[in-house]
């Protein structure tokens, strides 16, 4: 028992390098391709895409449609703020933390008005990361496209784990990913 502990002990200590520190940004020459896959290499912006998707999911589809344009407008935003340095980068990351612990709060309170396009604007933060850690090579604007092209596909995979959670665990499921955004937020913090 005490060797399972060790090894899951282990297995936290390590978790804030998946969740901040995350690979992908080994190729950023590649331009669309890197931003495209950077997204998908970290679990701090899964989680948001992910969960705003499932958050806005109860929504009319205006504000789905809002929500994805929200995004994409942040994203680009913070991208725009990062490459140019306008704010320090750990900034970023701790915008990143409160982004996730805001729209985890956000999930677990089931609003269905403000709270969701407050939640879409710390997305900004997100990007910034994005224009931090990816733009030194140049290639900057098809960095920007690869990165709101990926996150706008896990934003439509949250639509569907909300489809999902809707059916199966209409009282629980957005607690359920409230609390694993939330767990990933305070990774962050770590």
């Amino acid at each position: 028992m005490q060797k399972i502990n060790k090894v899951f002990i282990a297995l936290l200590a390590g978790l804030p390098a998946v969740a901040m520190a995350h690979p992908g940004h080994e190729f950023p020459e590649l331009g669309f391709l890197s931003g495209f896959f950077h997204p998908f290499t970290g679990l701090d912006h899964m989680s948001m895409a992910v969960g705003l998707g499932v958050l806005l999911y109860n929504a009319k589809q205006r504000w789905q449609l809002t929500g994805l344009l929200g995004l994409a407008f942040s994203l680009m935003l913070g991208f725009i703020v990062g490459t140019q340095n306008w704010l320090a980068s750990s900034a970023a990351e701790y915008g990143i933390v409160a982004s996730l612990l805001f729209l985890a709060y956000t999930l677990w309170r089931k609003q269905e008005s403000l709270l969701p396009m407050a939640t879409v604007s710390l997305a900004v933060f997100h990007g910034m990361a994005h224009g931090t850690e990816l733009s030194g090579h140049g290639h900057w604007a098809a960095l920007m496209l690869g990165m709101v092209s990926a996150m706008a596909i896990l934003y439509a995979a949250g639509l569907g784990l909300g489809a999902l959670l809707q059916r199966f665990l209409p009282q629980q499921g957005r607690k359920i990913v409230a609390a694993l955004v939330a767990l990933v937020g305070f990774i962050g913090l770590a």
